[in-house]
């Protein structure tokens, strides 16, 4: 009874059989009542500015938070008004606890193969579970879960590279197709980026280098060195590669790297799209279809629509050997594009107008907003284009075992296929950018942020239904009674000084039902670095929970009532966690690095309006094909759809939003 009221404190529940097992393994407890007061928050030290939030700041005339303001800020955040922490009433209202159940030997060692299975790339706490598989497990028995094919290059890079680390000779001697591969295993095993988004500092032993040489002499090639040839610079150096008399092809491809003479496939194709040389263009590209479907958009833009047909005819004889994740990618991008060119771009016909946001990988906090007008592919041609790749995935799902009758949840279509969770950051619940998901009808949403280091401050900014800004809550803005922004919303107080080891913390509350200005529809959840180190430097956190009602009833972090907590990993100075859709009643999923402008000083929403409101122009909907088409095209190519859930036989109900490994694994195949 003592283990399960602990959990409900925490917003959790233990399932009858989890409750058990905890039960007779007591040693276990301290670590699972450690991992679940990280998730929700509740490991952290909550003192906000004002103790008797929202009531006091509320209330507390506006001199009072003028010089409260003030000499706060001139003793550099060493001082803070001192308040006695009123009584506050326990939380009557009701919470819906999470659940926590009990798997078997089998569904763990599952998340391991499961992930390895996973065709697309994965965030860093799934590769720290890779890692902990292959130091916690031998090897015979990692070899039986080891898929026949791991799909996604980085995962099988990683893997090796774990094997190699672990003296694992049968993982470590998988096969390494690529010399791109060989380089992924180099930085993984120098501590570097396998993902090749930043530079790698090499350093490897002279096992580890001849080991990588032996690998990278059958399958060296000049375009893949190319590809990253700063990064092969490096590793070409601390591998001693002119030391390799058995390894002459690399040699010699690093020796004409050195003397900047290599010429690639790339480059080629360059040449041949200068040129407008349509026939050799299309024997060049047909020999590698996933850079021909890359280049597919490009391609269409550049040629009349007769040869763009000629291109097409092309592409569907190699079509059936692209990446199933790159016709996801392109399904979602070319059904987005034939949606703009159905919008008249004002005078000039010739031209459509699309805003697109770009993650570069690895790199959420490069994220970029492009907008601008692209020439126009005649709409017969991307219907075309879309049925091809339509047909292709439907071809390849047919050949995978039948599913029978499929009942897919309508809130599957409100969540983007999770093709980008490599930077995914850790918390509570992980979805893909742009997923929509319930609000729920409580009145309060509160937001909050913690951190350890120097100032960080948490705001909420108003939107209209256009997307231009309204109004905003802020460190310089604490509140709005409702007589001048037509809506209740209040501050906790801004801290500007967070020394460890408690750091300081900050709070918003928002009445829902007070918002009576119509034009009002978005609220953002937004966190900037006023001064100091970007946002993973300070250890931010940062959510939102849901209250009934305002008042003072309950403390003002109870984890209970927290929907979401993440921790920041986008090495920013913003970062846009998430938007409200007030109309929808519906949380858009971000975790979106925001430009910040005036970095020195002032790195406020007020100064960022427009970055902004860019920003969620771009970002509202990522154009992706949702989970919910995804399925659909599999139910209708190794099955049928049920009308209900009870004609079922394969229910995929709202839930498999937060299984990403699931969907890349099973569906994505």
């Amino acid at each position: 009874m003592q283990l399960q009221l602990e959990a409900i404190e925490l917003g959790f529940i233990f399932e009858d059989e989890a409750l058990n097992a905890l039960v007779y393994n007591p040693q276990q407890s301290a670590s699972i009542f450690q991992t679940l007061q990280t998730l929700v928050g509740a490991d952290k030290v909550w003192e906000p500015l004002y103790p008797n939030f929202p009531k006091q700041v509320y209330d507390a005339h506006q001199v009072e938070l003028f010089f409260n303001a003030t000499g706060h800020y001139f003793s550099q955040g060493v001082w803070q008004p001192d308040y006695t922490k009123e009584l506050r009433l326990p939380l009557s209202e009701a919470v819906k606890l999470k659940p926590i159940g009990l798997i078997s030997s089998n569904e763990y060692i599952r998340i391991f193969s499961e992930i390895l299975s996973s065709n697309a790339s994965l965030p860093e706490f799934d590769r720290e579970i890779i890692r902990h598989f292959v130091s916690q497990f031998d090897e015979q028995m990692l070899e039986k879960h080891i898929p026949d094919d791991i799909p996604f290059k980085e995962t099988r890079c990683q893997l090796i590279a774990e094997g190699r680390l672990a003296n694992m000779p049968s993982i470590s001697e998988l096969p390494l197709a690529t010399a791109t591969d060989i380089l992924r295993v180099a930085a993984h095993l120098s501590q570097g980026d396998i993902s090749l988004a930043s530079n790698t500092k090499f350093k490897l032993s002279k096992a580890n280098r001849r080991w990588l040489v032996e690998k990278l002499e059958p399958v060296i090639n000049i375009d893949d060195i190319i590809r990253q040839k700063g990064k092969w610079k490096r590793l070409f150096h601390c591998l001693h590669i002119g030391t390799f008399e058995e390894a002459p092809v690399s040699r010699e491809i690093a020796a004409k790297l050195r003397k900047g003479k290599l010429q690639g496939f790339n480059s080629i194709i360059e040449q041949a799209l200068a040129d407008r040389s349509l026939t050799p263009l299309l024997e060049l590209l047909a020999k590698k279809p996933g850079e021909f479907a890359r280049r597919v958009d490009h391609l269409l833009r550049l040629f009349c629509e007769g040869e763009a047909k000629v291109i097409l005819d092309r592409f569907s004889v190699v079509i059936s050997d692209v990446d199933t994740r790159v016709l996801v990618q392109m399904l979602g991008h070319f059904n987005h594009r034939n949606a703009c060119e159905s919008v008249k771009s004002g005078a000039e016909q010739n031209t459509v107008t699309m805003t697109r946001v770009t993650i570069p990988k690895g790199q959420i906090a490069k994220a970029i907003v492009l907008n601008g007008d692209l020439p126009r592919i005649a709409s017969s041609i991307l219907q075309r284009l879309v049925e091809m790749i339509t047909n292709a995935l439907m071809a390849r799902f047919s050949r995978l075992p039948n599913l029978g009758k499929v009942w897919l949840a309508p809130a599957l279509a409100k969540a983007p296929v999770p093709l980008q969770m490599r930077t995914a950051a850790e918390g509570l619940k992980i979805v893909q950018r742009g997923t929509r998901l319930p609000m729920g009808d409580k009145n309060v949403l509160r937001f909050f942020v913690h951190w350890i280091g120097d100032d960080i401050d948490l705001s909420a900014c108003f939107l209209t239904e256009s997307l231009t800004f309204h109004s905003e809550i802020a460190y310089y803005a604490l509140r709005s009674d409702g007589s001048c922004n037509n809506y209740r919303a209040v501050h906790s107080g801004d801290i500007t000084h967070a020394p460890e080891p408690h750091g300081a913390c900050e709070f918003i509350d928002i009445e829902l039902d007070s918002i009576t200005d119509t034009s009002i529809r978005y609220i953002t959840l937004d966190v900037r670095v006023y001064s100091g180190g970007p946002l993973p430097e300070q250890q931010a956190n940062a959510g939102w929970m849901f209250r009934e009602q305002q008042g003072q009833a309950g403390e003002i972090f109870d984890a209970t009532t927290v929907e979401q907590r993440i921790s920041i990993s986008a090495a920013s100075h913003s970062c846009m966690v998430a938007v409200f859709d007030i109309k929808e009643r519906e949380v858009i999923w971000l975790d979106l690095a925001g430009s910040s402008n005036q970095l020195e000083s002032c790195n406020n929403v007020h100064n960022n309006r427009a970055n902004i409101e860019t920003l969620l122009k771009a970002s509202l909907n990522f154009h992706q094909i949702s989970v919910y088409d995804l399925l659909k095209l599999h139910a209708l190519s190794r099955g049928e759809l049920a009308a209900s859930k009870e004609e079922a036989e394969l229910i995929l109900d709202e839930n498999l939003v937060y299984q990403s490994n699931v969907i890349n694994s099973e569906y994505l195949c």
